[in-house]
């Protein structure tokens, strides 16, 4: 028996939105990835959006959940002038938490970027945060299974 009409028009439909995220001109965004992106169209008098809004105090943590002491190097670059602002090993103890470096240290002159890179346990991480209100800092574990990982916070 051959399929229905309403099994081949949904075949179709199914099909053509399957398809739709392929279709488009080479070279240009298609509207479904141009409206992923909000962008803001105005700032009203008196307001201005988080990423803008310098916020100088952002901290550098450790942060050990294993079972044993390790000691973390760490370096904070200030992207903006290429400066070393920290390079410096910490010992660690298990369970325990460390204070490596606050970025209002290096004085920053409105929202900068600053590079912090921790190497241990023959790991080494990365990560990248700004002196802005969007912006809560770096963290540096080692985590219970003995590795390294860093993230930051963001809004």
């Amino acid at each position: 028996m051959p399929p229905s009409r309403l099994t081949v028009i949904t075949v179709f439909l199914v099909a053509v939105v399957l398809a739709g995220g392929c279709l488009g001109t080479p070279g240009q965004a298609t509207t479904a990835s141009a409206s992923t992106t909000a962008q803001p169209t105005e700032t009203h008098a008196g307001t201005e959006y988080a990423a803008h809004r310098p916020a100088p105090s952002q901290s550098v943590t450790l942060e050990n959940r294993w079972d044993r002491s390790v000691s973390i190097r760490v370096t904070v670059v200030r992207v903006a002038t290429g400066e070393t602002v920290l390079d410096e090993t910490f010992a660690v103890d298990p369970g325990s938490e460390v204070a490596a470096y606050d970025t209002v240290e290096a004085d920053p002159q409105g929202v900068e970027r600053f590079t912090i890179t921790a190497t241990a346990l023959n790991a080494t991480e990365s990560v990248s945060i700004e002196t802005s209100r969007c912006y809560g800092g770096a963290y540096v574990s080692i985590t219970e299974d003995g590795e390294l990982f860093a993230t930051y916070a963001i809004c």
